[in-house]
């Protein structure tokens, strides 16, 4: 669970900026002048995450760790290289059509929006992270990125679907967001696994089993994939889940709300 976290750490900040990127492009189409605040309030708000999430790789190298390599393959691989995942869909799709390409980068946007926002919901719901099985300071760090997620969880579906409805792109987005995030984590945790100093291999295994059965096969991963499917409806829209509670709840007493 620590090196799933960790992962979460180095893949999230590259993520982020992507999110900035793709959602911008269309900034100057959109008419709503409530929606172009809310852009304007989830580029601020994804480059703070960007920037908090870095700067836990400090604590990550102090344990012998090394963030900066996996951050780079993640960099080129996936987002700055001439043939990274997000530069051939661009490309490949504007070929196709003239900016289809933007469209689908939104709209892998808006799918690893809705993850990130679930996601978060889960977070306060998991019965495992609480301070007796955290750091006080991650376990904030984390609430205090899920309020956040979930506050803008429905800015770039808006856009999106202002910009082009078709549920085939919005479902195509969803997809390639499905298969680029969990290999990254997963690639991720690997990496990270592979560095720890008490690794153990039939620990591990071990440990492992009970990530399964009391993760993703327990509360958290049920109410993901619950909350996943529902993304597919054709009538969906991410406020149909109920989770605004969460944000009056942590908000409540913090000083930096």
């Amino acid at each position: 669970m620590t090196h799933f976290v960790n992962s979460m750490h180095v893949v999230f900040p590259e993520g982020e900026k992507f999110f900035i990127r793709s959602v911008r492009r269309f900034l100057k189409e959109v008419k709503d002048p409530d929606l172009k605040a809310n852009i304007r309030g989830f580029c601020g708000q994804e480059g703070v995450h960007a920037k908090e999430h870095e700067n836990f790789w400090e604590v990550m190298r102090s344990q012998n760790l090394h963030p900066d390599s996996f951050g780079e393959l993640i960099n080129t691989y996936y987002f700055s290289n001439k043939y990274s995942i997000e530069n051939i869909i661009l490309n490949g799709f504007n070929a196709l059509s003239p900016r289809l390409g933007e469209k689908m980068n939104l709209s892998i946007t808006a799918g690893l929006e809705h993850y990130t926002a679930i996601i978060a919901k889960a977070v306060f719901e998991e019965p495992i992270l609480t301070n007796k099985s955290m750091a006080p300071e991650m376990l904030e760090l984390l609430h205090w990125h899920a309020c956040e997620e979930i506050e803008h969880k429905a800015v770039c579906f808006d856009v999106l679907q202002e910009v082009d409805d078709s549920y085939a792109i919005r479902i195509g987005g969803m997809l390639i967001a499905s298969a680029t995030l969990w290999s990254s984590l997963i690639i991720g945790m690997a990496y990270f696994l592979y560095q720890d100093d008490e690794r153990n291999a039939p620990k591990q295994v071990s440990i492992g089993s009970e990530f399964v059965n009391r993760v993703i096969l327990g509360k958290m991963g049920k109410g993901l994939a619950n909350n996943l499917f529902k993304y597919f409806k054709k009538d969906f829209h991410p406020d149909q889940i109920e989770d605004n509670g969460i944000l009056e709840r942590f908000f409540k007493d913090k000083s930096y709300a």
